[in-house]
This record gives C-alpha cells, sequence and structure tokens, in this order.
C-alpha cells in the first residue's frame, strides 16, 4: 500500500490487551503469580493464555497430570479471565509429544487419535473456563524448518486435532502460533497450514539474526506485511515483546518506545488485529535463565539477555516497573482500558509512510539498481513473491545510489518505510 489511512482505533469492545503474567522465577520471596496477575488485570488485561507442553500434561505415555488446568478452572473463572490455551507438542525447538510417539509422524493416526484423547481429558478438567482460543504448537517453525514433508504431516495432525476440538467446545476458534520470521521465511508452509486457522497466530519479537533489537518503529512495517498477507482472518499476537538489555542494543527506554510505537501503529490495524498479549510481565532470574539455556540448547550471550530482560519488570527483589510497564498502562488508559490515576502525556498518532513497487530483474546482470531520495531516514526492503524477505538496509536523509547482487531471475516487491511520515515525490527509482 502506498499509505496507510485508517479511522480505526484500538478499544476495549474489539481489542484484547493481554500481559503473559508468568513469573518464571524460583527465588523465594519475588514477585508471585498473584501480584504479577493483579498488575495486569489492573491495567485492562482481560485475555491471558495458559501455555502447557503436550508433555506437561502427559509426562508418560497413557499416564496423565491436570494439576495445572485444575487449578486454572478455579482461578481464571474468578475474575471472569477469558483464557488462550496452548497444548503444544512442538515448542519452539523442542518436540513436546509422549516418548512412544517420537518415531511416529504426525499425521500417523496413532499421533491423532492419543491428542484426541488428551482433548476429551482437558475438556473434562476446564468445564468452568472461557477459552477464547486454542493453540496448537507454539513457533513451530523453529523445529520444522524447511522440510516440506514434515509440515504437511504436522498441517494434516494440525487439521485433524482442531476440527476434533471444535466439535468438542463448538464455536471454538483454533490458531497456530509462528514466529514472524517463519511466516516470511516459510510463507507457504504458513498460508498452506493457516487455511485451518480462525486466528493467525504470531509470535513477534523484532530483532535481527544475531538477537540486536531493530528500531521501535519495525513494528508499523511488520504489522503492515501481515495484514496485507492476512486480510481477512484476525491476528493474534500470542506473544509480543522488546528486550531492555544493553547487549541487545537496547535499554528501558527502548523497550518503552517499542509499547507506545505498537500501539501507536496498532490504532491503524485495529479492525485486523484482534489481540496482543505482552510478553512478559517479569524479568527472568539467573536460575531460569540457566534452564531455558539448557532447554533449547543456546548459549549465546544475546539470545540470553533477550529471554532475561523481555519483562516489563525486574525480577530481583520485589521487583520493579520499568519505564515500558508505566507506557503500557498510559497506553491503555488513553485507549478506555482502565482508569488508573496516572500522568500520561497523549500521544501523537502519527501515519506512517510506504512507498512500494514492483520490479523484475533477469540474469546477466542479476542484480537490481536503485536511486533513492529520501527527506529523512528511513528502511529500504525487498521481498520476492513469496513474501521472504532478501535485503533490508536503514539509510539517513539523503542521495543514495544501492545495488543489490545475487538475487535470482524473477520479480519483486520493494518498500521504502518512512517512520516520519515524508517522502519525496518519487524516492524510489528503479534501474533494471
Amino acid at each position: 500500500m502506498e499509505a496507510i489511512q485508517s479511522a480505526a482505533v484500538v478499544n476495549p469492545a474489539n481489542n484484547i490487551i493481554a500481559v503473559d503474567v508468568s513469573t518464571y522465577n524460583v527465588q523465594s520471596g519475588i514477585a508471585n503469580y498473584d501480584s504479577s496477575y493483579t498488575k495486569g488485570y489492573d491495567l485492562g488485561m482481560r485475555e491471558v493464555g495458559l501455555f502447557l507442553n503436550w508433555t506437561i500434561l502427559e509426562p508418560t505415555p497413557n499416564n496423565f497430570d491436570f494439576t495445572f488446568l485444575d487449578i486454572a478452572n478455579i482461578y481464571y473463572p474468578a475474575s471472569n479471565m477469558a483464557v488462550d490455551i496452548n497444548i503444544n507438542p512442538i515448542n519452539t525447538n523442542r518436540l513436546e509429544i509422549p516418548s512412544d510417539l517420537v518415531n511416529l509422524a504426525f499425521d500417523d493416526v496413532q499421533m491423532i487419535e492419543r491428542y484426541k484423547v488428551l482433548l476429551d481429558s482437558v475438556k473434562l478438567h476446564i468445564p468452568n473456563i472461557n477459552i477464547s482460543s486454542f493453540i496448537i504448537g507454539s513457533e513451530i517453525g523453529a523445529y520444522l524448518g524447511n522440510d516440506a514433508i514434515k509440515w504437511t504431516q504436522y498441517t494434516n495432525f494440525y487439521n485433524a486435532v482442531g476440527s476434533y476440538a471444535k466439535t468438542l467446545w463448538p464455536g471454538l476458534n483454533i490458531a497456530v502460533e509462528l514466529q514472524f520470521s517463519d511466516i516470511m521465511n516459510y510463507n507457504t508452509f504458513a498460508q498452506q497450514i493457516n487455511t485451518y486457522s480462525d486466528y493467525i497466530g504470531v509470535s513477534y519479537y523484532p530483532l535481527w539474526p544475531d538477537f540486536t533489537v531493530k528500531p521501535p518503529w519495525t513494528v508499523a512495517f511488520d504489522m503492515d506485511t501481515l495484514v496485507d498477507m492476512y486480510p481477512t482472518k484476525p491476528i493474534c499476537f500470542y506473544q509480543f515483546g522488546y528486550p531492555s538489555s544493553p547487549s541487545c542494543n537496547s535499554s528501558d527506554s527502548l523497550q518503552a518506545d517499542f509499547i507506545k510505537q505498537a500501539f501507536t501503529y496498532w490504532d491503524v490495524f485495529a479492525a485486523n488485529i484482534r489481540l496482543i498479549d505482552f510478553t512478559w510481565m517479569t524479568d527472568l532470574d539467573t536460575a531460569a535463565i540457566n534452564y531455558y539455556a539448557t532447554y533449547y540448547g543456546l548459549a549465546d550471550t544475546s539470545f540470553l539477555d533477550f529471554l532475561r530482560t523481555i519483562g516489563l519488570r525486574t525480577w530481583d527483589g520485589n521487583g520493579a516497573d520499568k519505564s515500558a510497564l508505566n507506557e503500557l498502562r498510559c497506553q491503555a488508559k488513553q485507549r478506555g482500558y482502565n482508569n488508573l490515576p496516572l500522568a500520561c502525556t497523549p500521544t501523537k498518532l502519527e501515519t506512517p509512510i510506504f512507498e512500494e513497487k514492483i520490479f523484475s530483474i533477469y540474469p546477466n546482470p542479476n542484480q537490481g539498481s536503485f536511486n533513492l531520495q529520501t527527506s529523512s531516514s528511513g528502511t529500504f526492503y525487498v521481498f520476492d513473491v513469496m513474501g521472504k524477505q532478501v535485503f533490508q538496509k536503514h539509510f539517513n536523509k539523503g542521495n543514495h545510489v544501492l545495488e543489490i547482487k545475487n538475487l535470482e531471475a524473477g520479480i519483486y516487491f520493494i518498500k521504502f518505510f518512512n517512520p516520519n511520515g515524508e517522502t519525496s515525490a518519487e524516492s524510489l527509482i528503479i534501474n533494471k
């Protein structure tokens, strides 16, 4: 789209603010679940995620533990809280299925029937819960990768067990959670599996591959991209966060700015984006970080600091609010989600501007040359016809000549995003 214009504004009647309130901390005396939950409720949270791996509920084959569900069945209805339930066969790069099934394909009859048996029991243990959506798999692209056979098998499984869940809970909304990068990198697979989804489930952290942060305003471009790809189905950000660690090239102020930018552009796409679940309430302590480093098999310092600092509060002692939590409270208050006694500065809602063009590349030479004329800073993006991003670079204002080499023959889409809403009359000139 050339520019985004919309009268839609986020409001409690149509858009849901959620907060992942789990504390994740194991040290005695640190803020507990109740206090975190209350902080979320007070700012306007009216939906919460319940995240459970299949192996939590069935730790050994055909032996079940529904303790968490039994507690949830009492806890959440007491405050009339709707719940998004994840019961995950895949959690990011980990397979989370009973041990006797690990060598089976996902669309094997035994695999499907065992998950259906699990669903039968789940229904019996949560009769009082208002299920807002049921998510089957978290960030599954990290495990499935680029394997077309595995994607097909999981898609068949997802369709079969999702359809069965709808017979247990008529009117149930089904989703699978994909990382934003998976939606872009595995677009064909993502589009196929989401034909069976009621909601488009997204895990969103705007990071470079080295786990350093992208600029907070990147959220505008990424929301626009998702809405373009899925214009007819509600989008739910089941994970949505931004670290504050300096080792991720971030800070408390950048994290707070990300919250502000998120609401600014959520207003633009309010008709398309149903829910944002802000992840998470409290930073991780050292013990939790060590656990996740082992669980995910990643020891990269930036990755661990990303996990450690995406919370809205610090973990030490009783914890302290970060600037991002205060920003979240204020942004929610300005849109009618709470009446907290806050001194909030009204946010100027700016209209993001995108210049978009289509061009063709044919070999010899197999590159594109662009003259870029900008009146302020912005970011230049190139996508192939499948929606995969093949190039991105940030520019300061001025005139630039850019060549992109090693492109395959075909059609490409280019976008120049200017967060200040200023563009020249012809910001992109393509030399084929």
